[in-house]
């Protein structure tokens, strides 16, 4: 990756997406969705204007999440700024409020390295992101337009239909817009932004979710039990739902590293 081994980026490219995809027969994920992910996630709390530094917190962020690489990398800001066509200062401040956000650590005789997470950084994140969710649905309940659940229901069943074909994008695209919606919903500001940069660190485990159409297939279910609670007015049976869904997904994570370890002893 690049002209040197273990860099970020490649050298043609800030971001280069079409890696991300499984293997040749699945649809891959296109730069346009990571601007989406991005916008769902940080659009509320972007300048009007950006700057250089969000320009380049933007662009590595994204090569972050939707990055197929699964293993520890130095991140070079002299060669970031170079592939990036911006000076070494925006990159070095861009990599220190990635660090802050838990992506990115920061090593001072080593300087920064791709965050890898341990099983009591899954433990964490996925505690917190239940408590969280579970609170901003309660909050955004009397908030939420049905329109917007039939809405998603929709995108949903259209999901569904095309699961033969591995719809990585349209799966990925329905699943951050149901989370958001419910997130921004609760008209919590304070909410709103913990849970982005929450979600910012468990959105690579997400996108790798998608090597498992069994599992895209059982999100989609669970997403249509929230949506339906929803729909019939019932709260609390909803937040059930929601509870047990990010279960599941941290099920998931847990179970790859575990193979992952098993993998490699």
């Amino acid at each position: 990756m690049g002209k040197q081994n273990g860099e970020l980026m490649k050298a043609k490219s800030p971001v280069e997406l079409g890696e991300v995809s499984v293997n040749s027969n699945t649809q891959e994920i296109d730069e346009s969705l990571s601007d989406e992910v991005y916008e769902l996630l940080w659009g509320h709390d972007r300048n009007t204007i950006p700057t250089a530094v969000d320009y380049a917190y933007e662009q590595i962020w994204k090569q972050l999440v939707f990055s197929n690489e699964q293993k520890e990398q130095r991140l070079s800001d002299v060669s970031l700024a170079e592939k990036l066509g911006v000076s070494r200062t925006p990159v070095r401040q861009a990599l220190e409020r990635l660090v802050q956000d838990s992506l990115v650590r920061y090593d001072p005789r080593r300087g920064f390295w791709v965050r890898m997470f341990t099983i009591q950084d899954i433990h964490e994140i996925y505690d917190l992101r239940s408590a969280l969710e579970v609170l901003a649905l309660h909050l955004a309940a009397p908030r939420l337009d049905p329109a917007d659940l039939r809405s998603q229901l929709d995108l949903l069943y259209k999901v569904r239909e095309q699961l033969d074909q591995r719809p990585i994008s349209l799966f990925l695209q329905c699943d951050f817009r149901l989370h958001t919606l419910l997130i921004r919903a609760s008209g919590n500001g304070r909410l709103i932004n913990y849970l982005s940069t929450l979600r910012s660190q468990f959105s690579m485990f997400q996108v790798k979710d998608t090597r498992y159409p069994k599992r895209m297939e059982t999100a989609l279910d669970d997403h249509e039990q929230i949506l339906l609670a929803l729909l019939e007015g019932n709260i609390d049976k909803a937040a059930e739902f929601l509870a047990a869904h990010i279960a599941h997904a941290k099920a998931n994570v847990l179970a790859d590293i575990f193979e992952k370890q098993e993998t490699s002893s």
